[in-house]
């Protein structure tokens, strides 16, 4: 697959936090959530194409009830357009939850996980003005053998934060001591030289004593040597602030997901079936616990009237279908019915 045939790019998150006018949020809105379907088709083939082959019972478990829901995924969007403050909403929507196969899910997990960190950052932000976002990567060597990379980089991770943890204590030092909390979700693409596994972590430092990285000679820096003695294989670290708007840090750590669009159908069904019960991401310190919504739709406005936009999927891509009147009176009289724009009765 070439750049240009990609079916999502690294913007696709980033662009569930554009901001404008509705009507043209909501129309790249629409064409983002078209090319995720298309993918989302490519990949259904192949796992429909997988099923029907000779498998073993272990890696066919549960494949054709995952492949009925992704099926159904994003079939239909109803959005409320809030016509009083030109916002739209989306309302409904059947998901599968398999964020890590389906494109569809991958980008709305991902904006639920960036919006819930941004509200924690802003509040941490006030309580510690002292502190600035940073971004730390961490990398080991590539591999061919997936689950073995996994878990070779969660384990140095974790040796890491143990590090961490005794440091506290005075038991011994590292530079993630001087982070006062982070979050991370472990990545994977693929190439040629097999898997290549790297951390993408937003830790909040304080400026005047951030942790120790020579962007001149990072071999040299305490980071990278630290780093080497955890992993055994590799010393390729970086860190450095994150300036302009912090949304485009935690949109670097939670597009994990969607970097799997970036690999084959083939290779996207052999991680998920890797990793499916793994967990992808963590976080410690300060931002420890924060709660991110299990639903996938938008919070929507309980005391705004608007108009409810039923679209459907074709190949063609979203098509409106119907609208209607909907949320609090605006005056007397009986509220507006569907109107259905393609001579079918929308789903309620």
């Amino acid at each position: 697959m070439t750049e240009k045939e990609k079916p999502l790019s690294n913007d696709a998150l980033a662009g569930e936090f554009d901001k404008g006018s509705s009507v043209s949020v909501l129309s790249a809105r629409l064409h983002r959530y078209a090319t995720a379907k298309t993918r989302q088709t490519e990949i259904l083939n192949h796992i429909n194409g997988f099923v029907k082959g000779q498998h073993s019972a272990a890696l066919l478990a549960g494949l054709p009830a995952v492949s009925t829901r992704m099926g159904h995924c994003g079939n239909y969007l109803l959005f409320h357009q809030y016509f009083t403050i030109d916002e739209v909403k989306l309302a409904k929507a059947q998901f599968c939850m398999k964020h890590l196969l389906c494109p569809l899910c991958a980008i709305r997990r991902g904006a639920k996980q960036v919006k819930a960190y941004l509200e924690k950052l802003e509040l941490l932000l006030v309580e510690n003005p002292n502190l600035k976002p940073y971004m730390l990567t961490l990398t080991v060597k590539n591999g061919h053998d997936l689950s073995e990379r996994f878990e070779h980089l969660t384990g140095s991770v974790r040796k890491l934060l143990k590090r961490r943890r005794d440091a506290k204590d005075g038991k011994t030092t590292t530079e993630l001591l001087k982070a006062a909390g982070g979050v991370f979700s472990y990545e994977f693409t693929h190439s040629d030289k097999g898997w290549h596994p790297h951390v993408h972590m937003v830790v909040l430092c304080d400026p005047s004593d951030p942790i120790s990285f020579c962007h001149k000679n990072p071999k040299s820096s305490p980071l990278s040597k630290e780093w080497n003695l955890v992993t055994g294989d590799s010393f390729i670290v970086d860190f450095r602030p994150i300036t302009g708007d912090p949304a485009d840090g935690f949109i670097e750590v939670f597009k994990y997901a969607l970097k799997f669009s970036d690999l084959s159908p083939q290779e996207n069904l052999s991680a998920f079936l890797t990793l499916k019960a793994r967990r992808l991401t963590g976080s410690f310190g300060l931002f420890w616990g924060v709660q991110v919504p299990e639903n996938m739709t938008d919070d929507l406005y309980d005391d705004l009237p608007y108009i409810e936009l039923f679209y459907r999927y074709t190949k063609a891509g979203y098509s409106l279908s119907a609208t209607r009147e909907g949320g609090p009176s605006l005056g007397e009289g009986p509220r507006v019915s569907w109107s259905v724009h393609d001579g079918k009765s929308p789903d309620k």
